[in-house]
């Protein structure tokens, strides 16, 4: 795909996808990223950030935006507008996304490019849209609690960007890098820890908690943030790293959009003219493999990446994993 893809998304998609060029390519799974996917995921960050940017000063009028002052107190007057909007984005996004790919005129086109033959259930993907407005709700109530921070003097009290514009574009370019660590840290905790040495929270919290999402092993972009809401407040939280250095509020709210539209398109289960990430992918197929993302390739340096089920079998050894191991019900696959 072109570098700029994730920049202009979903035009390259769109057009590769309409002009019926090109093929299924061999795909194989990866522990890092090359300099051009890098270069690409800086891209994707930015398009986060000037996301962010458009809500601020265009949704909200600039000044307006409750982080400048009018969230010092907690009023639902300036809360619903923020959850209202990431409402609206959260169903706009999936929605046109999950239709193009699945259901438009183009879908059966698109089908050879599929990373699992087989396709989800109606069932499946009107669960996750419910699920995944509902995490949308919690990424609201983090941006809620980001304003109120900042309108109480935590951070910039301006809307000006130019202020500090060297580290604000820094920032904001890297938003997918200083996030993943964080994911990284949260998913893992959620997954079977495998061992006796102390108490297994990971089985835990996994029953109770993460196994909401990997109900959907052949995952949709309804399905990204398909989360439990202690889940969905912990993924959204990444935005939280940030405040400390005294950013402009565009940075965090960039740091939400980029997980949420990070996880949508990611999870859309589709080699290009899709979004799809492979190395992600084979996480809900295997489940226990691949819990963070190449940006930063903690997995290759822990040893818990996998490109194929055989390695998820090495890396575990006598001990059960894999989706054989899951003792959680996942949804059933659309019937042949």
């Amino acid at each position: 795909p072109p570098f700029v893809s994730p920049l202009v998304w979903p035009l390259c998609h769109l057009h590769a996808a309409c002009s019926g060029r090109g093929a299924p390519q061999p795909i194989t799974a990866h522990g890092g990223m090359e300099l051009g996917e890098h270069v690409s995921s800086f891209l994707a960050a930015t398009r986060s950030f000037l996301l962010a940017l458009f809500c601020i000063f265009v949704v909200h009028g600039g000044e307006d935006y409750p982080a400048f002052g009018r969230a010092q107190v907690m009023e639902l007057t300036w809360m619903w507008p923020i959850v209202l909007r990431n409402v609206l984005g959260t169903i706009c996004i999936c929605g046109f996304w999950d239709w193009f790919l699945y259901c438009s005129p183009w879908s059966e086109k698109l089908a050879p490019f599929k990373f699992n033959p087989r396709y989800p259930a109606t069932r499946q993907i009107l669960h996750d849209a419910v699920m995944t407005v509902s995490a949308s709700v919690c990424g609201s109530g983090v941006e809620i609690l980001i304003c109120h921070l900042y309108a109480g003097g935590y951070g910039p009290s301006s809307a000006a960007i130019i202020d500090r514009p060297l580290a604000t574009c820094l920032w904001a370019i890297t938003i997918t890098h200083w996030r993943i660590p964080h994911f990284w840290l949260i998913h893992r905790t959620m997954h079977p820890w495998k061992t006796d040495t102390i108490p297994d929270i990971g089985r835990f919290l996994y029953r109770h908690v993460h196994s909401l999402h990997h109900k959907s092993n052949n995952p949709t972009a309804f399905s990204g943030t398909n989360m439990h809401p202690v889940e969905a407040t912990a993924y959204y939280s990444a935005a939280l790293l940030c405040l400390p250095f005294g950013v402009h509020p565009a940075v965090p709210l960039g740091c939400i959009i980029d997980c949420a539209v990070g996880a949508w398109l990611g999870h859309d289960g589709f080699q290009w003219p899709g979004s799809g990430d492979y190395f992600h992918y084979l996480h809900h197929a295997h489940f226990d493999c691949n819990y963070g993302a190449r940006h930063v390739p903690i997995d290759a340096w822990l040893g818990t990446f996998a490109g194929s089920k055989q390695d998820v079998s090495r890396l575990w050894g006598r001990k059960p994993a894999g989706l054989e191991a899951n003792e959680t019900p996942v949804h059933p696959e659309k019937a042949e």
